[in-house]
């Protein structure tokens, strides 16, 4: 193990495997990732890796859009194919919903996202069986889609080894070391390495790893959960297709599958992060099931094939915390990722490499530091509060 790094990562995540990919792509020197489990062993490995702008605030969707950009020329952008699939991505709007659904159309458009106000009529033809009741129309992305999250992930960290990139699977770290108000070092269960920089990507144990240097965090954790299904005959190609009247969320898995789970918006189911039960369990599915069923109804007759339930790392307004602290010289949180972090991290992780080498980033990820709430700055979102940007 090294002794010595010009940066350290704390996290295998999709957060830390960026910003550590990106560092080394900048020639920043040694730099060390450090996971304890494997690496997109908890929230990124579950994620649906859906990639799509919609979003209310700027910032986000300038992420968000630089994301699609990245996917879509993965192989020169994320180290290799991370199967990034277009389907398109549907949000469906109620009379409820509507205003709320197309002020994100209008954010996205101000950003210069392709999107379109579609009726009932447009979206039955993007999913012939489905039942528009409660429907006036949709808004649609015809360039977001889903991608394969581990295969990112690993994809990141094994091109960055190229750049020398040195990578510890089944290696955590125990702690950050300070002096007079900089980073020197990080503990690790097989020693020490000195360095002048730690980014904490610890994702749920973000906190955990920033109260060792006196940071007290506030963050919540929600079980979040999916099924996959099998594809029935009379289901064609569909988009991403996000249901906030019935909760919840359904995209392709491959050609013959389809993943589903609960949507936005969605009450926060709190758990341990060290003791939780990472199966479906039978109120979840059925509550799953419930909503897809009712929308397409044509999925009633579907297969189960397996499900899951992993977690959210949630912050006071459902957006990341990324950056320096004050008083903290070398210190980078990178964590609390809200069921943001997939689509969100590759940028987030070329951005922040850029601040932490002292250059002018792609995007200014400043409003996202970890500093906002006590200073007055906080994200608000169109579906007003609870997830989701």
């Amino acid at each position: 193990m090294l002794k010595t790094a010009d940066a350290v990562v704390v996290g295998g995540g999709i957060l830390g495997a960026s910003t550590a990919h990106f560092l080394a792509k900048r020639g920043f020197g040694k730099v060390a990732l450090l996971e304890k489990r494997t690496l997109s062993a908890v929230s990124t490995g579950h994620s649906a890796a859906v990639i799509r702008t919609f979003y209310s605030n700027a910032l986000t969707i300038r992420l968000a859009l630089r994301a699609l950009e990245m996917f879509g020329h993965d192989r020169d952008e994320l180290g290799g194919d991370c199967r990034f699939r277009k389907t398109g991505y549907l949000c469906l709007l109620s009379e409820h919903t509507a205003a709320s659904g197309r002020q994100v159309l209008q954010a996205e458009r101000a950003q210069g996202v392709e999107v379109k106000d579609l009726s009932g009529e447009e979206v039955q033809k993007l999913i012939p069986p489905i039942d528009l009741k409660g429907l006036v129309g949709g808004v649609y992305e015809p360039n977001s889609g889903y991608a394969d999250p581990v295969r990112t992930t690993r994809n990141l960290v094994e091109k960055a080894k190229e750049w020398g990139l040195e990578a510890y699977e089944g290696v955590g770290a125990t702690g950050i070391r300070l002096k007079e108000g900089r980073v020197v070092g990080v503990d690790t269960e097989q020693g020490t390495i000195d360095t002048r920089v730690v980014v904490n990507a610890a994702g749920p144990w973000g906190r955990h790893v920033g109260l060792g240097i006196g940071l007290n965090t506030s963050l919540r954790w929600s079980r979040e959960s999916d099924i996959v299904l099998k594809k029935p005959a009379g289901l064609g190609p569909f988009p991403v297709t996000s249901d906030p009247n019935l909760r919840i969320y359904l995209r392709p898995e491959g050609e013959d599958e389809v993943l589903a789970g609960l949507s936005f918006p969605k009450e926060v189911e709190p758990l341990d992060i060290e003791n939780y039960d990472p199966q479906m369990d039978a109120v979840t599915r059925k509550r799953i099931e419930d909503g897809i069923f009712e929308r397409i109804p044509i999925l009633r007759g579907a297969a189960y094939v397996r499900g899951w339930a992993s977690v959210y790392t949630i912050t006071d307004d459902w957006h990341p915390l990324v950056g320096p602290e004050p008083g903290m010289e070398g210190y980078y949180a990178c964590f609390g990722g809200s069921g943001h972090s997939f689509k969100l991290g590759p940028p987030i992780g070329e951005s922040l490499s850029a601040v932490i080498a002292g250059e002018t980033p792609k995007l200014d990820l400043r409003a996202l530091r970890p500093s906002r709430f006590v200073e007055g700055e906080i994200f608000t979102s169109a579906w007003g509060g609870g997830n989701r940007g």
